[in-house]
């Protein structure tokens, strides 16, 4: 039976207050032992956006690596969850998609309680977008998850696609058809924090050697279109991670700088 090959995960990540915030909201976790990344872009303001993605991403961190390489009752993904051919039947697949939904739904309690003690009732308060992936064992595929407008996209071949479809008023607006006057862009649908009950999009990934991840805020997607992103993303090889990191949070603030910018890059190529 052809066993798939045993891919290795590298990883870099960068976060920018930009040029007009006085204040960095966004937050990003990496944990290349289990297998995780994630990206967090908090919002509140005073009522402690900043404080709202750290404590996600720290959260669903802290719970992936305790759970890395245990059996974990497998989850059902949800309506809207993308397989990309894969099975999710596989009980690593089904463990994996698992973990990470408890993951982001004990974050979401954590920001809850912390609203609450803060005298905010449920809807107010501080929150937080999450876009994240965790691989799968040996590596060959990858559980996406997202609540929020913070994206996924990969870049196989040169060829750059977005994986992630944005929680927000406009995108429903545009899947609509885009009937009548647009919604403002910044009005999300989902997100972590703000109601008890937090269901995040899961989508199941096939991984080839050579593909590159990138995991955004929107401070970047809103100053970049994605010919931009992948000029620089399809320049990688010849740079680090680190350094594509670098380039396109100082692009993106050459272009306005309009709000908290984070990248973080994930690479898979076959183990040595």
């Amino acid at each position: 039976m052809h066993q798939p090959p045993s891919l290795a995960m590298a990883t870099a990540g960068r976060t920018d207050v930009g040029r007009t915030r006085s204040r960095n909201e966004d937050s990003f976790g990496i944990s290349e032992d289990a297998g995780v990344a994630l990206v967090c872009d908090g919002m509140g303001g005073h009522a402690g956006g900043d404080v709202a993605s750290r404590t996600a991403a720290e959260a669903i961190i802290d719970f992936v690596s305790e759970f890395q390489g245990t059996s974990v009752a497998p989850a059902k993904i949800g309506p809207t969850g993308q397989t990309d051919g894969v099975p999710v039947a596989d009980v690593g697949v089904g463990s994996a998609v698992s973990v990470v939904r408890s993951a982001v739904q004990l974050a979401n309690q954590r920001l809850l309680e912390l609203n609450r003690e803060r005298g905010f009732p449920d809807g107010r308060g501080m929150g937080t977008t999450v876009v994240g992936l965790r691989r799968v064992e040996p590596g060959d595929r990858l559980v996406a998850f997202h609540a929020g407008d913070s994206r996924l996209y990969r870049l196989r071949d040169g060829e750059l696609r977005q994986l992630t479809r944005d929680h927000s008023l406009y995108q429903h607006w545009l899947d609509q058809g885009g009937r009548g006057p647009a919604p403002q862009r910044n009005i999300i649908l989902r997100a972590l924090g703000t109601m008890p009950d937090v269901d995040p999009e899961i989508g199941v990934h096939a991984v080839r050697p050579g593909d590159l991840f990138l995991l955004c805020s929107d401070g970047l997607t809103g100053m970049l279109p994605d010919d931009s992103i992948a000029v620089i993303l399809r320049a990688v090889p010849s740079r680090s991670l680190d350094e594509a990191c670098e380039r396109l949070i100082a692009l993106a603030n050459e272009r306005g700088g309009h709000d908290n910018i984070t990248v973080v890059l994930a690479r898979f190529t076959e183990a040595v």
